[in-house]
């Protein structure tokens, strides 16, 4: 009688089901639109704009893309050196900044951490143009002088695409509040045996820090991926530095014309193919970093 309980379907269970398939199938519908709407024709699109059905399927809008060739292999190798940028060096501040106030006993820590998380309270874009003036004014960079006058800076250059946001407050209060959760008996053992703080850093922690590691990736990499508007500020006049978003917008733009179509119209199937061919990039990374979120939350818990 007890297994003929424990193999019955509850409603409850079904409900759950029910309701996790359904928001699934809301979730899904706008990469489904996207991915269909990218094989189609101008006049199938037309035709059912609830839900693009490629009665005619096509790869054009692929094909116009990939003909982009050296461009778009441009775009994507400078989105990549940003990604990997903004991944390790905001990730090793991150760390840094949390190890510090978290383990280290110091005047005014508290302060420091409060202060920091106060500068999460004003939206990014209230910085952006303070930085492009900060980034046009730089001393003798560009054609300015010491006081930063006569030139255009950074502007147009590699470097107003990596030194701008690499404090990024919120991974320190990540892996603040992380660094909290971890017994200290960890480090004092490693400090027995002559560790130093690198060493700890290194050696204990960042084993345990997967997860969150895996976090850091995930959201800097699309975060990135994704970025437009920074880019659209500070690279517009040199095309050899501009990344996939910038470079996927001047190819909206011409999308109707690369068919020879009237460059009044939208071509929105192209629109969708851009975005898709943006986004299996981010799946792919979530898949795969997916596994080891996993295995690293496995881990933990075996260590601790």
């Amino acid at each position: 009688m007890q297994k003929k309980s424990e193999n019955r379907v509850k409603p409850e269970r079904v409900l759950l089901y029910t309701v996790i398939i359904l928001t699934s199938i809301v979730m899904a519908f706008p990469l489904l639109f996207g991915l269909a709407g990218s094989i189609s024709t101008i006049e199938d699109y037309v035709r059912t704009p609830w839900f693009p059905i490629p009665y005619t399927p096509t790869a054009q809008n692929y094909e116009i893309i990939l003909s982009g060739g050296s461009d778009v292999l441009l775009w994507v190798r400078n989105t990549l050196i940003r990604a990997a940028w903004y991944i390790t060096i905001p990730g090793a501040i991150g760390i840094l900044g949390g190890y510090a106030l978290s383990r280290l006993r110091f005047r005014g820590r508290d302060n420091v951490f409060l202060f920091l998380l106060s500068s999460m309270m004003m939206p990014g874009i209230v910085y952006m143009v303070p930085t492009f003036v900060m980034m046009a004014r730089m001393p003798l960079a560009g054609g300015n002088d010491i006081f930063g006058q006569g030139g255009s800076g950074v502007i147009n250059q590699w470097p107003a695409l990596l030194i701008t946001g690499l404090v990024n407050v919120y991974y320190i209060f990540m892996f603040r509040q992380t660094f909290a959760t971890i017994p200290i008996d960890f480090e004092e053992a490693a400090r027995v045996d002559g560790a130093g703080t690198l060493r700890c850093l290194w050696s204990v922690y960042l084993p345990m820090l997967k997860p969150v590691l895996t976090v850091l990736v995930i959201f800097q990499f699309v975060a990135i991926w994704n970025d437009y508007t920074w880019p659209l500020f500070v690279s517009t006049g040199n095309p050899k530095i501009w990344t996939l978003s910038l470079g996927f917008q001047y190819l909206a733009l011409g999308g109707a014309q690369r068919k020879g179509l009237p460059g009044s119209i939208t071509d929105y199937t192209f629109v969708f193919a851009l975005a898709t061919f943006a986004i299996l990039p981010l799946i792919v990374l979530y898949m795969v970093m997916q596994r080891f979120f996993v295995e690293g939350v496995q881990g933990f818990a075996i260590k601790g």
